[in-house]
């Protein structure tokens, strides 16, 4: 049989196992989107989307964690994506484009018809789990792949720096590949260098939001797998990609960084692809190499979704809390602290109306005390409260019934001095906390607050301290009053505003060049 025949082959072999890929993918995701199971990504998906319809901009988002990390390092198109299709639909489209990124990436394989199943396995488990910017960052990283592996250098790095605006941990991932082909002298040096210009500028515009963990016994089964991706006897490429996955393991896990335990997913999610697709070993050899590493992404897709099935999940538990929340004096000028309980279902379904002391980062949970993520640590009543004070947090809700007793919540559960208790039901306990510190200090009332924005009339020549956290992202004006009711009519007058970070991290603010109180508002802007 002439070449160019066979070619045509498997050629259309491969797309009609890359259809059938695709058909089961939108199987899963039409489930997914129907359902829409509460896991946790999901939640974090939701809540950006939502703030991206509200205004909220890449630099400064007033509803979680006091304004103190910036929505861009998150991910910079994948909120507005989100805000404009839905996060469920965002997501479900990024699975269903996997089979076919990975087809058009694998034709010069050894099985890419095995790769290309492999990856539908992957996508639909990550797809399970919710994981939205990191499928759409993955998408774009294929593509990137695949035009470096043409030789096309300049898209190739183009797709490079767009995965990265998707995910950030995308572009990591890619750039593992990349640089696992340079080093076998069969890739451009140019993606590589334009992924590593992108986590520079990134890095600098919008910093870390804090440490990710990686324990040392979810290290070690990483390790294992890829050692046991040997065995498969994959191309020296893959190879390469794995001995720099095991040191970036071993590295990781001894030292503090925002990656953490996103690592892992290059060793469940991405590898067994590469490694399937350059197999040279029997097909037993290379299920045994793989499937280990599906079981354990499986797990954690299993896990999420069983944890989104908890009452503590559910989006009507909120309601009558949300409603006992509205009816607590001040609690316009208060944050509310929802203690963590497994769950991330409040970082979405209260944000909206609330201030939240956090939301859902476990960088930045983990900034603050690993008590905010883990059963095991613990954190004391009189670090719980200063912490609250500071952050001008009058109200904390207790689950009742926690997917998991974190050590805040267990703190918590024993009801703290200064902490009384205004609310309960058969879910929730609210408790108001004494003595905490005022969210806008003296000389400044508030007019309006929400996800993106603060207004205050100040009073002039008054610093006034807010208990936002200061960043060169955030930004001020005065509003312009309209009518016959306008009490700035001093024409002559320049009044100014000047932001500047208080000793201890929040915004000091101050009227300058005016004669009366105006109104000011504060937003952000990268």
């Amino acid at each position: 049989m002439p070449t160019e025949r066979v070619t045509e082959h498997v050629s259309r072999r491969l797309a009609l196992h890359a259809w059938s890929a695709t058909a089961v993918v939108a199987v899963g995701g039409l489930l997914f989107v129907l359902i829409a199971p509460g896991v946790g990504d999901m939640w974090a998906a939701l809540a950006r989307a939502q703030a991206a319809r509200d205004g909220v901009t890449l630099g400064y988002w007033f509803s979680w964690y006091s304004g103190a990390h910036p929505p861009g390092g998150y991910s910079v198109i994948v909120p507005w994506l989100s805000a404009l299709l839905g996060a469920h639909l965002v997501v479900a489209l990024a699975a269903l484009a996997i089979p076919w990124a990975v087809a058009l990436t694998v034709t010069q394989v050894r099985r890419p018809i095995v790769a290309v199943w492999v990856a539908t396995i992957s996508a639909l488990l990550t797809l399970g789990a919710g994981r939205t910017t990191f499928l759409v960052g993955a998408v774009i990283a294929t593509g990137a792949l695949d035009a470096a592996i043409r030789d096309r250098r300049w898209l190739a790095s183009f797709l490079v720096v767009l995965s990265g605006l998707a995910s950030p941990v995308a572009v990591a991932f890619v750039l593992v590949g990349l640089g696992a082909g340079f080093l076998g002298k069969r890739l451009s040096i140019v993606p590589i260098l334009a992924g590593l210009a992108f986590l520079g500028v990134s890095s600098w515009l919008w910093g870390s939001s804090g440490p990710e963990g990686y324990g040392w016994a979810r290290a070690l089964i990483s390790l294992a797998l890829l050692a046991v991706f040997l065995f498969a006897n994959p191309a020296r490429p893959v190879k390469v990609a794995i001995v720099i996955a095991t040191f970036a393991i071993v590295v990781f896990s001894a030292v503090p960084n925002a990656m953490g335990s996103n690592l892992a997913r290059l060793v469940f999610a991405v590898l067994p692809v590469a490694v399937a697709a350059t197999a040279r070993r029997s097909n037993r050899f290379t299920a045994l190499a793989v499937v280990p590493a599906l079981v354990w992404s499986a797990y954690f897709t299993a896990h999420d979704l069983a944890d989104s099935r908890a009452s503590a999940s559910s989006v009507t538990v909120y309601q009558p809390l949300a409603d006992a929340l509205k009816r607590q004096p001040g609690i316009e000028t208060s944050r509310v602290e929802v203690v963590a309980d497994g769950t991330h279902t409040s970082a979405f379904v209260l944000a909206k109306d609330f201030w939240l002391a956090r939301g859902y980062e476990t960088q930045a949970d983990r900034s603050l005390s690993d008590a905010f993520v883990d059963r095991e640590a613990s954190i004391s009543p009189e670090r719980l409260n200063g912490w609250l004070r500071d952050s001008s947090v009058r109200y904390v809700a207790l689950n009742r019934h926690p997917v998991k007793r974190t050590g805040e919540w267990r703190t918590a559960n024993a009801q703290p001095e200064g902490w009384r208790e205004v609310w309960s039901n058969r879910d929730w306990r609210l408790f108001e906390v004494s003595g905490t510190k005022p969210l806008i200090g003296d000389g400044a009332t508030l007019r309006g607050k929400s996800a993106s924005h603060l207004v205050l009339n100040v009073q002039p020549g008054r610093d006034v301290v807010v208990r936002v956290r200061w960043s060169s992202y955030l930004h001020s004006r005065i509003v312009e009053e309209k009518g016959p009711g306008d009490a700035s009519g001093h024409p002559d007058e320049t009044p100014r505003v000047i932001l500047e970070p208080s000793g201890d991290g929040w915004t000091m603010l101050r009227l300058e060049g005016s004669s009366v109180a105006r109104d000011v508002e504060l937003f952000g802007r990268p």
